[in-house]
């Protein structure tokens, strides 16, 4: 598996167990573009730094709390100067069909496309982070899964809220399956808040997880009860 780093002060991003592909469509661009769009940030490959290390795949619970690069950097190799050199080769290959004459415009936009796609973000690689974040914010006691949404539509303002949950859901369902989380069903009684108790509150069973998640009272908090709260493992 490889592992990336993209540092340019005050900021970095960390992407972890990437195949082969998913790292092509980061360094192939890397090599010719101005700019490349990775973790919702422009980076400018002139002045930010990228380091690739190539190693065992890393459990999803070693990458919480900042510690993933630390514990990648203890079992990899650097490989940056490889992939790098092996990415322009790439890019000096393609580019003959690039530089393709005007009769040829279904080869053009082929092309066109094939970038417009190398330089978007990977949606799993976005549902990965942002459950890494839910992670570190959730403390000993159960909290919304509304949490999960909003941190979701803090961290991507431009997308709309269908997107916004869609993401929140995809990183839910990434910490479920690494066993990280569980769901909590609040219990039947009074909304919780304003001196209230909360009421106790039952793990949803695995054959109900998927439908719980599909529905919309789960995401969304009433009158101070939380219609499913998440707890850390």
């Amino acid at each position: 598996m490889y592992h990336l780093e993209l540092r340019q002060f005050p900021h970095n991003v960390c992407r972890f167990n990437l195949s082969e592909q998913q790292l092509r469509e980061i360094v192939e661009p890397w090599t010719r573009d101005p700019w490349v769009e990775v973790g919702e940030r422009r980076w400018r490959p002139e002045t930010a730094k990228l380091t690739v290390l190539e190693g065992p795949q890393i459990p999803l619970d070693q990458l919480s709390m900042g510690r993933g690069w630390r514990v990648v950097q203890r079992n990899s190799k650097d490989v940056t100067e490889r992939v790098l050199a092996a990415a322009k080769q790439a890019a000096a290959a393609a580019a003959p069909v690039l530089a393709s004459p005007p009769h040829a415009p279904l080869q053009q936009a082929a092309a066109q496309q094939a970038a417009a796609q190398q330089t978007s973000p990977d949606s799993a690689l976005i549902a990965d982070s942002l459950g890494l974040e839910l992670l570190a914010l959730l403390g000993d006691q159960p909290a919304p899964l509304s949490q999960a949404w909003a941190l979701a539509a803090a961290r991507f303002p431009d997308r709309s809220p269908s997107e916004s949950l869609a993401i929140a859901e995809a990183a839910v369902a990434s910490l479920l399956r690494g066993g990280l989380i569980v769901l909590l069903e609040p219990g039947p009684g009074e909304p919780h808040g304003q001196g209230h108790p909360p009421p106790p509150a039952a793990q949803v069973g695995e054959g109900d997880v998927e439908r719980l998640l599909a529905a919309p009272h789960s995401w969304i908090d009433h009158g101070g009860a939380a219609g499913l709260l998440v707890r850390r493992l």
